[in-house]
């Protein structure tokens, strides 16, 4: 008796099951495509970026290589170009990484904002900002009225200048 209990289906139960599955496959589809774009406008603010500072828009699209005309731009040297392509290859190289690295990580990223946010005119808030969102502080760079200026002064070590 306990086991036809188990065994009878419940009215509805399937069809509600159903529905939530659909539904979770909408909300998949329309996060995607919110990343998505975010990402494609993340690359195209990129690219402009790069035009506003003299370079060819089209180096903004190749990975890694973006990465060395940004430090070009930002006026730092070489080395943290390679700082930054290392800790990138061991965050992608390893499943347990950690705190270390990401802080890293972060303080390499922001040593860039700071430097370009000196070379466009923009002030350390926006720096951090920047490396904070760069989703946003990305298109305020490249569409914004803020341009470009090769001159400004800055250190080739960014925030981790030891000159006084």
């Amino acid at each position: 008796m306990l086991d036809d209990y188990y065994l009878t289906e419940t009215p509805g139960l399937d069809s509600m099951a159903t529905g939530m599955g659909v539904a979770a496959v909408v909300l998949v589809i329309i996060l995607a495509l919110i990343v998505l774009a975010v990402a494609v406008l993340v690359l195209i603010s990129n690219c402009k970026i790069f035009k506003k500072a003299g370079e060819a828009w089209w180096k903004g699209l190749i990975p890694l290589y973006n990465s060395w005309v940004e430090t070009k731009i930002t006026g730092l040297g070489w080395w943290w170009f390679l700082i930054f392509a290392v800790l990138t290859a061991i965050l992608s190289a390893t499943e347990n990484v950690n705190f270390v690295v990401y802080m890293a990580l972060l303080l390499t990223g922001f040593n860039y904002n700071f430097n370009l946010a000196k070379k466009f005119g923009k002030t350390n808030g926006f720096a951090v900002f920047n490396t904070i969102f760069p989703y946003i502080g990305l298109p305020i760079l490249a569409f914004g009225s803020a341009q470009y200026d090769k001159e400004a002064k800055v250190d080739e070590n960014g925030i981790f200048s030891i000159k006084k």
